[in-house]
């Protein structure tokens, strides 16, 4: 059984596996839950909007929501796609993604923000409210993801 250095609740079983593995399953982790908490915080979002400013609430709420959860299942799309990749890259990888993705959403915001058919304040804390609660799900499935890298010590050779 392998443990973690000084710590007893990080217990596994199972085989030890590379990089790319280990990458790919956090990523696979990372877009259920920001897939799942995004849906959930955009209804919610769509229904205060409704309630709250009519129907062009209703399409400024719906608007943040499909660009803010859609933006947010970019973060494990890119670790997946750079998961072959030395960990530097990676990383280099989800930081520019992150960087552009948020230049990108604020020129989106910036243009839609004109439109007569759609609120504007609506749209705006929507796509605030989903990309907090994805960005937070996906810090929790990364943390929840527990994968120990290396080589079994019982293995022969090792």
């Amino acid at each position: 059984m392998w443990s973690w250095a000084g710590s007893e609740r990080g217990r596994y079983d199972g085989p030890a596996v590379g990089q790319e593995q280990a990458l790919r399953r956090l990523s696979s982790s990372m877009a259920r839950g920001a897939g799942l908490t995004g849906v959930a915080a955009s209804l919610v979002c769509v229904v205060v909007a409704l309630l709250v400013a009519g129907i062009a609430g209703l399409y400024g709420a719906a608007a943040g929501a499909v660009l803010g959860t859609g933006s947010a299942l970019l973060t494990p799309l890119l670790v997946r796609r750079t998961a072959a990749l030395a960990p530097q890259f990676v990383m280099l990888a989800s930081f520019v993604g992150l960087i552009t993705k948020m230049i990108v959403l604020l020129m989106v915001l910036f243009t839609l923000g004109g439109a007569e058919w759609l609120d504007r304040m609506s749209l705006a804390v929507t796509m605030l409210v989903v990309l907090i609660t994805t960005s937070a799900a996906e810090s929790w499935a990364g943390y929840k993801v527990r994968v120990l890298v290396g080589v079994d010590p019982s293995a022969p050779g090792a």
